[in-house]
């Protein structure tokens, strides 16, 4: 195989869980942070700042222990002690999201000063976290290239106002629980003489179109070998998006507005359907699990998956396999590939944290590019020993950029699997909208509306 065993390690790390926090009053201090932070020089008076992470220590900040990257991370943690004067301190609650921590927090106990968790959403929704608008001067969230586009964001999100940050900026964690890829084994396509996938893509011919001619072509059945040319994992959020679709429209009032009922959906879904349609042997719909056994075992050609489950899974046991979108629809904008993440890793502060600023300042310092690799290409040469074509490194560092939140802690991405169900059985666009949408719409109207002024004032910001 292409790449060293140590190297696979570093990318396991979106699959840990979490452990047991502190549970002693913390001392309070009382600094006065505004005069001491001048963006170059701070003196934090020996603040003690406790960060505890939703896996266990055998993997700091989800990097296994002993690797180049958490001994990376460990260090920038005793360094910002150096820098800061302070003393900065790892503790965990393993196997969970740091639930466990809500009810300590609401009981008055403090558990930590900084939360580090891939599900930061039922820490916001608990209420938990320090709303971050307020501690802005010390941690810029709208710094993209540091903590990440707007799908980072609005994962920690609550009522237009971010309350985490995740720190996108080091290697490996361009990765992220997001459906909107397919794993493809080039060995069968390499065996058959089939056109990559990865060349339809390059060139610019990675559409609906495209996909509905290659999928009979990606069938294999010699007689001897059977393989089913696309499996269909999940819902069919991801399919909408690549086809412009949006969880929330604009009235001319200025005013948003649910949009699971746009006509880019229903087209998404009435696609998805007709194609099942035409070509149900050649579509599977196997869960993960099901999913990734088929796909290791050579019977599935193309898979839906996430780059999380790639490296957690698939990348141990297959020699050579590339990565592709999904393909891009009639309304969508070929090249953006935009995707509705799950989870992410992210930084939140708790509401009785020490030093609320403090923390935001610890948090900042971390987030900053590792020594070594601050630019596009040094994360690309970090990813270079997972893959075996530079397109799949390309995609893999940048595919991030237009990625949304899928608002699944909420009920949002059901509707999407209720879709893909209802569309597997024949189901049209106008039967599925009619039957889910409704209440669906007042989920998206209670928690995606609300962000809605962040998103457009997010938007704009990028744009100037």
């Amino acid at each position: 195989m292409k790449k060293a065993i140590s190297c696979l390690l570093l990318f396991v790390f979106m699959l840990g869980m979490c452990s047991c926090g502190q549970t002693q009053q913390a001392e309070e201090f009382n600094l006065d942070l505004d005069s001491l932070y001048d963006g170059s020089s701070v003196d934090l008076d020996g603040y003690e700042c406790i960060i505890i992470q939703s896996f266990d220590l055998e993997q700091p900040f989800c990097y296994p222990l002993d690797t180049l990257m958490s001994d990376a991370v460990l260090k920038r943690m005793s360094d910002i002690g150096k820098e800061y004067n302070c003393t900065v301190t790892l503790t965990a609650e393993p196997n969970s999201y740091l639930e466990g921590t809500i009810t300590k927090v609401y009981s008055g106990v403090h558990v930590a000063d900084i939360g580090y968790t891939h599900q930061p959403s039922k820490l916001v929704q608990a209420s938990v976290l320090q709303p971050l608008d307020i501690l802005r001067d010390y941690v810029d969230y709208m710094d993209s290239e540091k903590f990440g586009s707007l799908g980072m964001l609005e994962i920690g999100m609550k009522n237009g106002v971010p309350h985490t940050v995740s720190p996108v900026a080091w290697p490996g964690k361009q990765m992220s629980y997001t459906y909107n890829i397919f794993s493809v084994n080039e060995d069968i396509i390499s065996r058959y003489g089939k056109v990559d996938p990865r060349d339809y893509y390059e060139n610019g011919e990675w559409t609906w179109a495209t996909f509905e001619t290659v999928l009979p072509d990606y069938q294999i059945d010699d007689g001897e070998f059977k393989a089913t040319a696309v499996n269909f994992t999940w819902g069919l959020i991801d399919l909408a998006f690549v086809n412009g679709a949006n969880l929330i429209k604009v009235d001319d009032a200025g005013n948003a507005k649910p949009a699971l009922d746009s006509a880019v959906i229903a087209e998404t879904f009435d696609w998805f359907s007709n194609l099942y349609k035409r070509y149900p042997d050649c579509i599977g719909v196997l869960g993960y699990n099901e999913m990734t056994s088929g796909f290791l075992a050579g019977e599935i050609v193309m898979a839906q998956t996430s780059f999380s489950h790639m490296m957690g899974d698939i990348v141990y046991e297959m020699g050579n396999y590339g990565i592709v979108p999904m393909p891009c629809g009639p309304n969508g904008t070929y090249g953006e590939w935009p995707c509705a993440i799950s989870d992410f890793d992210s930084f939140g502060i708790y509401i009785n944290a020490v030093q609320p600023d403090g923390a935001a300042m610890v948090i900042n310092r971390m987030c900053d590019p590792i020594e070594g690799y601050e630019t596009l290409n040094d994360l690309q040469d970090y990813a270079s020993g997972i893959f075996y074509d530079k397109r799949d490194v390309e995609f893999f560092t940048t595919y991030l950029k237009n990625a949304r939140w899928n608002y699944w802690t909420v009920g949002i991405f059901d509707y999407f699997g209720n879709a893909k169900t209802e569309a597997i059985k024949g189901a049209s666009s106008s039967e599925i909208i009619e039957k889910y949408a409704p209440a669906a719409s007042e989920l998206v109207e209670e928690y995606v509306v609300p962000n809605y002024e962040f998103i457009k004032q997010y938007e704009e910001y990028r744009k100037d």
